[in-house]
């Protein structure tokens, strides 16, 4: 990957990247809305460069990589914020660590195999569970009891350890061929 194609669902993609580091800072600094407000706007301009993507015929392989690397980064980073603010134990940051790890390192794998797996209905069902809990995390203050906000975390972390086992029946399916 020598160069980014600029087009805007890229700009987009490295904006979500830019914001990584203000979500974080804000966590640290307990200032809990405006990182909130960093998350969802995150999240929308994640799913907005996808729709003008597909809709533009800008889908490019760059793209197709970087978008959930940005994405696994947000998500890994706010969980490691949240951890060492005490809203959240360790072994969920852990938990999630070893699930991005693996897929960041499969996603390289593949790609440098020449081979670039775009999301599909499993990784949109799991993004959207795990970035709604991530987003109830925000609101650990305003939930009351705290264990809400856990359960929403935990059993969507359940449901994307399903989905990812579907992933890996799929990337078997893919090596066969």
């Amino acid at each position: 990957m020598s160069r980014i194609p600029v087009n805007i669902p890229n700009i987009l993609t490295l904006l979500r990247f830019a914001l990584v580091p203000v979500a974080t800072i804000f966590i640290f600094f307990g200032m809990t809305l405006p990182a909130l407000i960093t998350y969802i706007f995150a999240c929308a301009t994640d799913l907005l460069d996808g729709y003008i993507a597909r809709k533009s015929h800008q889908v490019t392989k760059e793209g197709v990589l970087l978008d959930p690397l940005a994405d696994k980064l947000m998500a890994i980073f706010v969980v490691i914020a949240f951890t060492v603010t005490d809203v959240l134990p360790l072994f969920v940051l852990v938990v999630i660590l070893i699930k991005e790890m693996l897929m960041i390192g499969g996603g390289i794998f593949l790609y440098l195999k020449g081979i670039v797996t775009p999301s599909n209905t499993f990784g949109k069902m799991a993004a959207f569970l795990f970035n709604t809990s991530i987003a109830l995390t925000f609101l650990h203050e305003c939930i009351d009891p705290w264990h809400k906000y856990f359960i929403y975390f935990a059993l969507a972390m359940m449901v994307a350890a399903l989905l990812q086992y579907a992933y890996f029946n799929m990337y078997i399916k893919m090596r066969r061929k």
